[in-house]
């Protein structure tokens, strides 16, 4: 069968069979699951329903070694973001104050997540292409390096809800401009991710946003409604009876 042939791993580059990888994680998509473990892709395309997925966005882009290099990384995401590993957490006007997380993990976690969209083939992710920028961040991943703080950062913003709404929506990453740097901005996980692609500093205003070497990050939060971006997708959808009253 086609998918038990040997082809070239995305990351370590050598042929071996490819496992079904994710682009974002699948703990990531859990509230999105049904009691079949499948979950709606909302589109605001007019079309039919579109059929129900099973385990997240998948492709075949790494072999099993690479997966589990990538996974540490994931589970100690996982643990931050829903619990299992001590992290101090402090409230301030507008937004919070995380500290006490790995950084290297966290780091290169992050830098997984925009990578894995910028080799995918899929069209969720088509808007995200690195160039050059890719293969510096694969070796990045590669050698368990996360660089410098300002080194491609990503500014993480939390985005409050009145219902859980917010936890099932995973939009399509857009890419931007801001300060002249090009920027990459996923939503998963009731988190807007916010990917500076650039090697050197990134603009004065939001270097106190960025994940620090000591493990400390500051994180806006953002009411959903004040977010065009979701607002207007969230409005659109639910005029075609595709998402939820609360955030609509």
């Amino acid at each position: 069968m086609l998918a038990d042939l040997a082809m070239a791993c995305k990351l370590c580059k050598k042929d071996k069979k490819l496992m079904n990888s994710h682009i974002i994680p699948e703990f990531i998509y859990k509230p999105l699951y049904d009691e079949k473990h499948r979950f709606h892709v909302i589109s605001t395309y007019k079309q039919k329903d579109r059929p129900k997925e099973q385990k997240g966005i998948r492709e075949r882009l790494l072999c099993l070694d690479c997966e589990q290099h990538i996974s540490r990384y994931e589970d100690y995401a996982r643990k931050v973001l829903f619990g299992g590993v001590e992290i101090s957490v402090l409230n301030e006007s507008g937004g919070i104050i995380v500290s006490e997380i790995d950084y290297k993990l966290f780091k290169l976690f992050q830098l997984s997540i925009l990578w894995r969209a910028s080799v995918s083939n899929h069209k969720m992710f088509k808007n995200v292409r690195l160039g050059p920028h890719e293969s510096i961040i694969r070796q990045m991943i590669r050698s368990d390096r996360p660089g410098k703080e300002r080194e491609y950062c990503c500014v993480m913003i939390a985005i409050k809800s009145e219902s859980d709404a917010m936890s099932s929506f995973i939009d399509q990453p857009e890419k931007r401009r801001i300060s002249g740097h090009v920027v990459y901005r996923f939503i998963f996980g009731s988190i807007a991710w916010v990917y500076f692609v650039a090697s050197h500093n990134v603009p004065k205003i939001i270097r106190e946003f960025v994940l620090s070497e000591t493990g400390t990050v500051r994180m806006a939060i953002k009411d959903i409604k004040d977010m065009d971006c979701i607002a207007g997708f969230a409005r659109k959808a639910h005029s075609m009876g595709r998402f939820p009253d609360e955030i609509a």
